[in-house]
């Protein structure tokens, strides 16, 4: 038994559906499927019933729950513990891709943490962020920047960065252009185009009240460039976390979204200086933009 199979086997409890949860854990259905099948074997147990329509827990699969969690949290806990003694000055970041291609808070960002923490190498690394904060941070990231749609666990510290607000970029030709800020339900009929990583975005913005979202065009893009001529003719508009130079400021509309607050993760027990270190520089160059645009 061990931890990626732990991971395995609770991604599928938690989700009853073994193509969501391969989708979670960034595999194919057949490899978590085989991770199950060695899981069960070597516990000579069936954990789960499985048919064409449904996947359902055993009552041996509910009684394994409990201690999978903890062997799982301990395992993961004992990597944060030996952090500190971990060989080399490099530090991984997890962050939004749209963050490295046009926000000019991104270099001002890496100058800062370079400045105050000399002799350290600085990965970044734009993968999606995984549903299971805990074990990114230990396995794949020491920091990552995101919008958090649901709880994380206890030992995630979550410090917030920025407040969020989001814009739609329209060109003159947009019938909507003359609007001086848009509403959700101001979108029905129109075509909004958004990167990838603002899926959870455009999901939360379905559930809100009085939102037509049938009625709307969402389309899921992974540039700038591609819709560019688009939006020239009036036929779209960019969903934007923040006024971005790569198109005129002119464009830019501001659109109400009720959304959580943008947040450094890191480890709350990690023993690293360097981890606080980061937290500090995070917080303090995202507190200077939100100061700036208000003076």
């Amino acid at each position: 038994m061990n931890d990626h199979q732990l991971l395995c086997f609770l991604t599928v409890q938690r989700t009853l559906n073994f193509t969501a949860a391969a989708k979670e854990l960034y595999c194919t259905q057949p490899a978590l499927s085989y991770q199950i099948r060695t899981l069960e074997k070597e516990l000579n147990l069936t954990l789960f019933e499985r048919s064409t329509t449904r996947v359902v827990l055993t009552a041996a699969g509910r009684a394994f729950v409990p201690y999978a969690e903890q062997l799982c949290r301990g395992i993961l806990n004992a990597r944060t513990a030996l952090k500190e003694f971990s060989v080399g000055h490099t530090l991984t970041l997890r962050l939004p891709p749209v963050l490295l291609q046009c926000d000019p808070i991104y270099p001002v960002l890496m100058e800062r943490l370079h400045a105050a923490l000399p002799g350290y190498e600085f990965r970044v690394d734009t993968a999606p962020p995984l549903m299971n904060a805990h074990l990114m941070l230990c396995a794949a990231a020491d920091a990552a920047v995101l919008l958090p749609f649901s709880p994380v666990q206890p030992e995630v510290e979550r410090t917030p960065i920025m407040h969020n607000t989001f814009y739609l970029a329209l060109a003159p030709e947009h019938p909507l252009y003359r609007c001086e800020s848009l509403q959700l339900a101001d979108l029905a009929g129109q075509r909004v185009y958004y990167e990838p990583l603002y899926q959870q975005i455009v999901d939360y913005a379905s559930t809100q009240p009085g939102m037509p979202f049938s009625a709307m065009e969402w389309c899921s893009v992974e540039n700038y460039a591609r819709v560019y001529t688009e939006l020239l003719a009036g036929r779209g508009m960019f969903l934007f976390p923040a006024k971005y130079p790569i198109y005129p400021a002119a464009w830019y509309r501001q659109v109400w979204l009720p959304l959580p607050d943008t947040v450094l993760l890191t480890l709350r027990d990690d023993p690293r200086p360097e981890i606080a270190t980061l937290r500090r520089v995070f917080t303090e160059v995202y507190g200077e933009r939100t100061k700036a645009s208000f003076t």
